[in-house]
């Protein structure tokens, strides 16, 4: 493909999907610092303070099935520490019994209690977000593909990536003038010199995000597709799939024997008949990038007996790879410093889609005349 061709597709491509990269790059940049927001914005559900130690799991899960006897536990975030004064509460996320509606509540691990009401799962500001980050919205409407939402934003991500590599091929030559800002120049002159240079700077990162923001949508739209593609319904809940004899405390304590130092951080519960009950975790590996959840135990539902263990330091390249890509998403593997830096690049499509959009309708204008 020509340069003047492949130049000419990439403003075609970026005027079209400028609206969603708009959305999606905004909301992206936001939810980089999602957890400081719900701290903020609601710290009664999201806050606790902190005790000598959490209680037991079998007490919790049974103190959930009390306070909540219209749900089950579907699955839970363990996320508090008990040697810090104030600490994060647990998120449950729980499953109207004779439905497949999620809804989620928080929860305090050092009392017990319930803290907040079961909501649904765009209930909040920030989780409203995270569903008009990934789904624009668009998933769930009758009469469409349920997961329409999912397919879009997938398609936006690949164009992101595509984006990316054209604008480097395009202004190859971009080191020579990657700094320059003609601002006595006409604002057509201006906006493409800022678009070259945010262009460029922020390609590295962007790409980083398209990868990754791409690979999970993807994923999830072809796991929803295999798994409903003979028009099977999600499982409606009506009763307990796990057994109530099940000692919880023994399945966390022994996920060490499996994988060691294994410390548990996720706990997804069966929510279809014969699943079983999955711990995941995060382990000493040396690698930034790796995320809490990278390892798992599942045991079985009924009599709690070991099934398999994966732990993340004996899988190959691509799996490390993959896993990486939930840190590089949203920039969570440096503290604050790479948090600022990603949420910085990650808003310079917002900027990108401004001055592109404006250098486009110009440059048609001008070749109408």
């Amino acid at each position: 493909m020509s340069k003047k061709k492949l130049h000419k597709l990439h403003g075609w491509l970026g005027f079209i999907c400028l609206l969603p990269f708009i959305l999606i790059s905004f909301t992206g940049s936001l939810l980089v610092f999602k957890k400081e927001l719900d701290m903020l914005l609601m710290s009664e559900f999201t806050q606790v303070i902190a005790s000598n130690e959490r209680l037991a799991m079998n007490t919790l899960i049974k103190n959930i099935n009390t306070q909540l006897p219209q749900y089950e536990l579907g699955s839970w975030e363990i996320l508090s520490e008990a040697h810090t004064s104030y600490t994060e509460a647990d998120r449950i996320y729980l499953i109207k019994k004779g439905t497949d509606y999620w809804y989620k509540a928080h929860l305090n691990p050092f009392t017990g209690q319930v803290i907040s009401h079961p909501v649904e799962l765009n209930h909040y500001l920030t989780d409203w977000l995270l569903e008009l980050h990934y789904t624009l919205l668009l998933n769930d409407i009758k009469g469409l593909d349920e997961d329409l939402g999912t397919a879009f934003t997938s398609l936006f991500a690949l164009v992101l990536i595509f984006l990316g590599i054209s604008g480097l091929i395009i202004y190859r030559k971009f080191w020579r003038r990657v700094f320059t800002l003609r601002w006595n120049a006409k604002l057509l002159f201006v906006f493409s010199d800022v678009h070259k240079m945010a262009g460029t700077l922020a390609s590295p990162i962007l790409l980083v995000l398209g990868v990754t923001g791409g690979y999970y949508n993807i994923a999830i739209y072809v796991h929803e597709w295999q798994e409903h593609q003979g028009g099977d319904e999600h499982h409606h809940v009506v009763e307990r799939l796990y057994n109530d004899s099940i000692d919880f405390d023994r399945l966390f304590s022994q996920a060490a024997n499996h994988i060691p130092n294994f410390e548990t951080t996720y706990v997804l519960m069966p929510s279809e008949p014969k699943q079983p009950i999955t711990l995941y975790g995060k382990v000493d590996n040396g690698n930034p990038l790796i995320s809490d959840y990278a390892s798992t135990v599942s045991y079985d539902a009924q009599n709690g007996g070991f099934i398999f263990a994966y732990d993340i330091r004996d899988q190959t390249f691509v799996p490390v790879m993959i896993d990486t890509f939930r840190k590089l998403h949203f920039g969570n593997f440096g503290g604050y410093y790479s948090k600022a830096l990603w949420a910085f690049f990650g808003f310079m499509p917002v900027l990108l889609a401004v001055t592109g959009g404006y250098i486009w309708l110009k440059r048609r204008k001008k070749r109408s005349r």
